[in-house]
């Protein structure tokens, strides 16, 4: 059985049915929990030997970051025909464009070490991610995959400032900061929140849950 939103399971054995009776809803292989009783039901099922997925075993599994970068010099590095660079921004945790400023009339960018970056080619183009790592007297490449190169980013972030970020209250649900996560942080988001147009949004429900997600991160969350 797997939680794929809070309160909401996929139901693969058919003999859990008989233990679930009373505790909810079943719309074919979807269950709704509504029992008050759901650690209790939960710690039952599995004592009988089935496997029971939820959504605080994921958050439990999610990666968490590494120390943070090194911070080093700067270099200017020329640019490849289409070649783009954003730099993780510390203060917004989303991508923000390198400016790019030209040398003897060759395009580059100013590059630090400890900048954690991504590469595109062309606009819209497939995505790479580093860490700007210093090499001699210039500042190098170190390729990261899209994950790594996030934890680092938020490393990074929280080396400077661990300030708790903004969630503001809408009616009946929260809106949660929209920033960049890495891709498991993000893929169990979205089975915790909703989309809506200025960000994901989370009812009572689901805010437990996503507090602890951005605090697998080492970011806390205040609601305004």
């Amino acid at each position: 059985m797997d939680e794929v939103a809070p309160g909401r399971f996929v139901v693969q054995a058919p003999q859990l049915r008989g233990l679930l009776k009373g505790e909810g809803t079943f719309q074919g292989r979807l269950f709704t929990l509504t029992s008050w009783r759901r650690e209790g039901l939960i710690a039952r099922m599995r004592q009988r030997g089935f496997r029971v997925r939820t959504l605080e075993d994921a958050l439990a599994e999610l990666p968490a970051p590494p120390p943070p970068p090194r911070p080093g010099p700067a270099a200017w590095r020329p640019l490849a025909a289409h070649e783009r660079f954003s730099r993780f921004d510390t203060e917004t945790f989303t991508w923000v464009p390198l400016e790019v400023k030209a040398r003897d009339g060759v395009p580059g960018v100013l590059l630090r070490a400890g900048w954690v970056l991504r590469r595109r080619k062309g606009r819209g183009g497939p995505s790479s991610y580093y860490l700007a790592v210093s090499a001699g007297e210039g500042v190098g490449l170190h390729g990261l995959s899209e994950t790594d190169a996030l934890l680092a980013g938020y490393a990074a972030a929280l080396a400077v400032d661990d300030r708790p970020l903004v969630v503001e209250q809408r009616g009946d649900r929260l809106l949660l900061p929209d920033v960049e996560l890495p891709p498991p942080h993000r893929a169990l988001l979205e089975r915790i929140a909703a989309d809506g147009p200025d960000g994901p949004t989370v009812d009572p429900h689901g805010w437990p849950l996503a507090r602890a997600l951005f605090e697998r991160l080492g970011v806390g969350l205040v609601i305004r």
